[in-house]
């Protein structure tokens, strides 16, 4: 009885260990909607789905001012921002990013300038966001009560946190590649230029984040890494060529979402599709979704369970949707 027991057991291990290794190589297929038929966007940027059914879009040529809040259904409430030296004004095309409690932040990275946007009023607030404007942020990943995250210029750190208070103090997160062909001469890791995505878990201090050139995803909780792996391992890094990995990350508190291509750049002139990896937040692929469009921009309405994206590389600047499991 006890050897039957242990049969099944075994039986019952081997099934389950197969199950998990094997499904990065499950593949599903599905199709994007395209829910957008009105010609209002002109060159769309970034955008970010809010906790409240709203939606804002930064528009770069968009009429009427580039930042765009719109309704659950599409329809544009307000819009404002232009280019210029004044109140309001921007210096370059701004960047946008969701603080803890849900509020949205639009930055002006080229003067190192925050401002918090009233969605009912379309009104911006500046932050008390003390930074030289000689300093490079690259974009604010996220704001807590007490913090500012943000991804610093260069690529030796994976995001700096500064204290909201004047003066606050800074700490930062460094970071490194896994990848072994990037092993340097002293037997140390090298880490050669890489754009990285990155976002944070919206109820807690965990922060994921994977590379455009790197076949690699990164989890930390700002102290330490608890996850960090190469994917597939199918990507060569020779000198010669560049390859695409990572274009787009989100995520909730459940699941990590990123958009993956895994091939040369020569390949991808004219994508016909992208991949949607799922994570869990302790790194485990739970998914991998073939879409059949391709999309370099992603973000996720987290209460109605519904994933948008777009591509601005397309002229035609459609905004599609995928329904969540």
């Amino acid at each position: 009885m006890h050897r039957y027991k242990l049969v099944i057991s075994i039986v019952y291990f081997f099934i389950s260990s197969c199950s998990e290794s094997n499904i990065a190589k499950i593949v599903t297929e599905k199709s994007l909607e395209n829910i957008i038929s009105e010609d209002f966007l002109r060159n769309p940027s970034q955008m970010k789905a809010t906790g409240n059914g709203k939606m804002v879009i930064i528009d770069e040529f968009g009429i009427h001012g580039f930042i765009k809040v719109l309704d659950q259904d599409w329809k544009v409430l307000h819009s404002l921002g232009k280019l210029g030296e004044g109140p309001d004004e921007f210096s370059s095309y701004p960047s946008l990013s969701i603080g803890d409690d849900g509020q949205v932040y639009v930055f002006d990275g080229f003067r190192n300038k925050l401002f918090s946007l009233d969605l009912e009023e379309g009104s911006l607030l500046q932050e008390q966001f003390l930074i030289p404007e000689s300093d490079i942020v690259e974009e604010i990943i996220a704001v807590s009560e007490t913090e500012y995250i943000f991804q610093p210029g260069g690529y030796q750190t994976l995001f700096t946190k500064m204290a909201r208070e004047v003066r606050g103090a800074k700490s930062s997160f460094s970071l490194s590649v896994k990848n072994a062909h990037f092993q340097g001469l002293d037997n140390t890791r090298k880490l050669t230029f890489s754009s990285n995505y990155l976002t944070k878990k919206p109820s807690e201090e965990r922060y994921a984040a994977v590379f455009n050139y790197y076949d690699e995803l990164l989890i930390t909780d700002g102290k330490q890494t608890k996850f960090h792996e190469t994917l597939f391992g199918d990507l060569l890094y020779d000198a010669d060529q560049t390859n695409i990995a990572f274009t787009a990350i989100a995520s909730t508190d459940q699941n990590i979402y990123a958009v993956y291509y895994g091939k040369n750049v020569t390949e991808l002139e004219n994508p016909s599709q992208c991949n949607l990896l799922v994570f869990d937040w302790s790194g485990k692929l739970k998914e991998n979704i073939a879409l059949d469009h391709p999309l370099n921009f992603i973000t996720i309405d987290e209460a109605n369970g519904i994933m948008y994206g777009f591509n601005p590389m397309n002229e035609d600047n459609p905004i599609y949707k995928l329904k969540l499991e």
